[in-house]
């Protein structure tokens, strides 16, 4: 049996917790209180969300904490027939719209759903605010993704 490969397929069944880091745990437990903590370089002075380690442009050690407001500008859009958050592509009955949106104070964007308007009304520079889940949890589903504000 030397230099044989015994191969066997099947499903494994495993459940396990994984500690997303001290940054990201603080984003988390924000949202669980329906808001947005990023951190700020002492450097630079730029703004990140979800809060990171490191200042990708100056690559200095972040320590400050920041809280931002749930409103921000759509910075690109796309829309699509298939469904987005599948394991498997499939085409919708519905349009979905997902978004990049830089929040108000932020220099980083956030890639989420754009909801209650039509395609033909997303706009680059639009503002924008967030659809919180009525329950949060401390995920990422805790956003449902963002609404246009002001008229739009």
């Amino acid at each position: 049996m030397k230099g044989e490969i015994l191969t066997t397929k099947g499903a494994v069944r495993a459940e396990f917790d994984f500690w997303v880091g001290l940054y990201l745990d603080k984003f988390l437990d924000g949202l669980e209180q329906k808001k947005f903590i990023g951190n700020k370089c002492s450097k630079c002075g730029k703004v990140y969300i979800p809060p990171r380690k490191i200042c990708g442009d100056c690559f200095e050690h972040i320590e400050e904490y920041v809280d931002l407001p749930d409103t921000g500008v759509l910075t690109n859009f796309t829309f699509t027939k298939w469904a987005i958050s599948e394991r498997r592509p499939r085409q919708s009955k519905n349009i979905k719209m997902i978004g990049l949106v830089k929040l108000d104070g932020a220099d980083s964007a956030m890639l989420l759903p754009i909801l209650e308007t039509e395609p033909e009304n997303l706009k680059i520079g639009m503002k924008v605010q967030v659809v919180w889940s009525e329950k949060p949890q401390g995920q990422p589903t805790d956003i449902k993704g963002f609404k246009p504000i002001g008229g739009a």
